[in-house]
């Protein structure tokens, strides 16, 4: 099969996570797309070490919100507590022998790309998808070459085109929502909502 994967902290899940999901399985036919949890945060990006959802808290949001349309995994919880991409597409390969995996990966996260790690391998040897998350499609091509340090693009890495719904919904600004007491029903799903006020979360 080939899976495409979206992996995120989902802190919480929102609108723009979903869009992502299925224009690449629509425009790319996946069989199926994989919401990736991570388990861990990492003091390479010390803003994110600030977050205290626990990792059993966001995959319950990630579960209320996927539904039938997306699988959500525990696969890092299982083999890969350190959460990085590198270790969990090694792992992955070893355990899905048969099945092609797909990382998905927003082109936000392109002027960081650099400190993944081993990102040299995740460009060699595995199958990269760049999403935009801005309108600046003309650029996109050209900002991955510089972030992945290439001078043509190769056959393991696509860079999603054409026509698509471009969100720019951040976690961050969810909760940032929630701590203000501003409605967020346009940005996740009432399901999420319930759990957030139930759990209290992000106040």
């Amino acid at each position: 099969m080939k899976i495409a994967i979206l992996g995120g902290a989902f802190d919480p899940v929102h609108i723009g996570h979903y869009l992502v999901a299925q224009q690449v399985k629509e425009q790319l036919h996946m069989d199926e797309v994989w919401l990736m949890v991570c388990y861990s945060y990492f003091p390479e990006f010390p803003d994110k070490l600030q977050r205290i959802t626990s990792y059993e808290e966001r995959f319950k949001m990630a579960s209320l919100f996927a539904g039938k349309e997306m699988i959500v995994s525990d696969f890092e919880e299982k083999f890969n507590k350190r959460s990085r991409t590198i270790d969990t597409l090694r792992l992955l390969k070893q355990h899905y022998p048969h099945d092609e995996f797909y990382w998905i990966i927003g082109s936000d996260a392109l002027p960081t790309f650099h400190l993944w790690n081993h990102w040299e391998e995740l460009v060699r040897d595995h199958n990269l998808i760049v999403f935009p998350r801005d309108t600046d499609f003309k650029t996109l091509e050209k900002r991955v070459k510089t972030s992945f340090k290439l001078k043509t693009i190769p056959s393991n890495i696509t860079i999603l085109e054409g026509d698509l719904i471009v969100s720019t919904i951040s976690s961050t600004h969810v909760r940032k929502r929630v701590q203000k007491k501003l409605p967020i029903e346009h940005f996740v799903s009432g399901k999420v909502i319930e759990y957030i006020e139930e759990r209290k979360l992000y106040q």
